[in-house]
C-alpha cells in the first residue's frame, strides 16, 4: 500500500478543506498474444518503385517468389508430385505451415523460407521467428490497412496497400495449402488493392510469383494496442488477455496526534475524486497536526496508489450584498469549490468560442484576452488592478514599513489595510515611489483612521501623523495605468512588533 502523512502548521480554530483524488495503474492480470506484421516486405530481391511504375512485368515477376519449388503437375490426366504435396495443412497456424513447407523433401526455395529467413533487430533485440501468414491473418491486415500503413510508412517501411491492377504487384502469398489433391490451384494469394480485387482470395498454382509479408506472434502482459510499434514490427491483432481489473481500495484519513478520523470510505475505484473534506482544527487535533492517508484492502494487491492532495485554509469569508436592480460579476473556482473573486465589468451575457472568451454589452460582441488591446473593455481603457494578502510568517505580529515593486512601472495608486484588532488604512500614489535599477521603492505612511490624529486634520496630515500599520497580515491593492505592464514581485518590508516575545 501507499500510506503517507502530510505535516501542517495549522492551529485550533483554523478552517481547512482537503481536496484529493486517487489512482492506481494496475496492468492486465493475464497474458495475451499479439500478432505483429513486418515493416518491410520479404523478398529474395528488392522491388524498386521505378520498376512498378514503368510496368516492367518481367522484372517484377523475377523479383517475387513462387509459393514453393515442390509442386504437383498433371501428365496424361494423372496427378504427378515430386514430394509431399500436402504441406501447409493448418488454416489458422501459419508458423506450423511455414515449418512444414520448408521441411519438405526436395524443398529449395519458397515464400515460406523467405519469411522464415527474416531477422529484425530493434532496440537491441533481434527477432527471427517470422513466418508466412494464413489467409485469416492476411484478412486481418487487409481490414486494418488504414490504421497500419501510416505507422509503417512513418517508420520507413513498405505499405500494405498496393494501387496496381497486376496480381504480381498487389497479391501476397498465404501459407495454407488445400487438401484437394485434384485441385489445379492448391494454394492462395490475396489482393491488397481495394480498387481491384481487394480482400479477395485467388486459387493459384505454386509456380506463380507474388509478394511475401511475414508476421510473428508474441505473448505479453504489456499494455499495447493495434497499431503500436512492438516486437520488431506493428501490432495488427490481439488475442486473449482478459479484462484488466478495476482497482478498488478502502481509505481512512486521520488528523492530529490522536489520529482522529476525518474521512472513511470503502471500495473507492481508481480515478476517484473528492471535492473537499471540510474540517475545523480543534484542541483534540493539536497544533501543527499531521494529516495521514491510510489505505487498506486493495484488490490490486501491493501496487502503489497515487494520491494528489491539495489543502486550503480559510483566511476570511466575505459576504457580498447586491442591491435590487444592480448587477455584479462573480468568479467561481472549480479547484477551490467556492466563489473566489468579482469583476468590475457587468455584461449582459458571457460565452466561449473554441478557446476564446466573449461577452455582450448593449447587443455588441466584445472579445476578451485580446493581447493587442490590453485593458480595453467595452470601448474604454481601464487600469490593471492587483489585490493580494501579504502573509509572511503569519503567526508573528508585524509593523509594516516599506513597499517595493519589481517591474517596468510603479503603481498609480496603492492601498493597504489591516483588520486584526481594528481597521487600519493607508495608501501611496505614483509620486511617492523612487525608481532604482528596475525596482520602485517607497516608505509606507501612517493609518488615516488613527483616533489620535485630530478630526479636522487633512488627509495628508493623517498619512504623515498616523500610526504605522500593524498586524499579522496586510491587504495590498495596486492600480497600474501602464498598458504593457510587467510585474515580477510586490514586496512588503516589516519589523517584528516589539511587544511580540515568542
Amino acid at each position: 500500500m501507499s500510506n503517507f502523512c502530510i505535516n501542517t502548521d495549522f492551529n485550533p480554530g483554523d478552517e481547512i478543506k482537503i481536496v484529493f483524488d486517487i489512482y492506481n495503474a494496475v496492468p492486465n492480470t493475464t497474458d495475451k498474444t499479439v500478432y505483429i506484421v513486418d515493416l518491410q516486405e520479404g523478398s529474395p530481391h528488392t522491388i524498386a518503385e521505378a520498376d512498378i511504375q514503368s510496368s516492367d512485368y518481367q522484372t517484377i515477376q523475377s523479383q517475387n517468389i513462387h509459393w514453393s519449388n515442390v509442386r504437383a503437375y498433371y501428365e496424361n490426366g494423372v496427378l504427378q508430385t515430386n514430394e509431399n504435396y500436402y504441406a501447409g495443412a493448418s488454416t489458422y497456424d501459419g508458423s506450423y505451415n511455414t515449418t512444414q513447407i520448408i521441411n519438405q523433401t526436395k524443398h529449395e526455395t519458397s515464400a515460406a523460407k523467405v519469411a522464415s529467413d527474416i531477422s529484425r533487430t530493434v532496440g537491441g533485440v533481434t527477432y527471427t521467428d517470422w513466418y508466412l501468414p494464413t489467409a485469416g491473418k492476411l484478412s486481418d491486415m487487409y481490414n486494418l490497412m488504414d490504421v497500419l500503413d501510416p505507422v509503417i510508412i512513418a517508420n520507413g517501411g513498405s505499405k500494405l496497400k498496393k494501387d496496381h491492377p497486376w496480381a504480381i504487384v498487389k497479391n501476397y502469398w498465404g501459407s495454407y495449402e488445400t487438401d484437394n489433391l485434384q485441385s489445379t490451384s492448391p494454394v492462395f494469394s490475396m489482393s491488397f488493392n481495394p480498387n481491384s480485387g481487394g480482400g479477395g482470395f485467388f486459387g493459384r498454382e505454386k509456380h506463380h510469383q507474388y509478394r511475401v509479408r511475414a508476421i510473428r506472434k508474441q505473448t505479453t502482459t504489456a499494455n499495447v494496442s493495434v497499431g503500436d510499434l512492438f516486437g520488431g514490427g506493428v501490432i495488427f491483432k490481439i488475442e486473449g488477455g482478459g479484462t484488466a481489473i478495476t482497482p478498488e481500495v478502502d481509505l481512512d484519513i486521520t488528523m492530529g496526534y490522536a489520529n482522529t478520523n476525518i474521512f472513511s470510505a470503502n471500495d473507492l475505484a481508481s480515478g476517484y475524486s473528492n471535492s473537499g473534506v471540510e474540517v475545523t482544527v480543534t484542541a483534540t487535533h493539536g497544533s501543527s497536526p499531521d494529516i495521514c492517508f491510510n489505505y487498506t484492502n486493495s484488490n490490486a494487491g501491493n501496487y502503489g496508489w497515487t494520491t494528489n492532495v491539495r489543502i486550503f485554509k480559510k483566511v476570511e469569508e466575505i459576504e457580498e450584498q447586491i442591491s435590487v436592480g444592480k448587477r455584479t460579476s462573480l468568479a467561481w473556482s472549480e479547484a477551490a469549490q467556492r466563489w473566489v473573486t468579482r469583476y468590475s465589468f457587468t455584461p449582459e451575457y458571457f460565452s466561449t468560442h473554441k478557446t476564446g472568451f466573449i461577452s455582450f454589452v448593449n447587443g455588441q460582441l466584445f472579445i476578451h484576452d485580446d493581447s493587442n488591446n490590453k485593458n480595453y473593455f467595452y470601448n474604454g481603457k481601464y487600469p490593471t488592478q492587483v489585490c493580494y494578502v501579504e502573509n509572511v510568517e503569519p503567526s508573528k505580529p508585524k509593523v509594516f514599513m516599506t513597499h517595493s515593486v519589481e517591474g517596468n512601472a510603479e503603481p498609480t495608486l496603492t492601498k493597504f489595510e489591516t483588520i486584526d484588532n481594528w481597521t487600519m488604512n493607508s495608501d501611496l500614489v505614483k509620486g511617492d515611489y523612487i525608481e532604482r535599477e528596475g525596482t520602485y521603492y517607497s516608505d509606507m505612511f501612517g493609518d488615516v483612521n488613527d483616533p489620535n490624529v485630530g478630526d479636522n486634520s487633512t488627509y495628508g496630515d493623517k498619512l504623515m501623523k498616523g500610526t504605522k500599520l500593524r498586524g499579522q497580515y496586510l491587504k495590498v491593492f495596486m492600480t497600474f495605468r501602464q498598458e504593457d505592464l510587467e510585474v515580477k514581485h510586490s514586496n512588503i518590508g516589516f519589523i517584528t512588533s516589539k511587544g511580540h516575545t515568542t
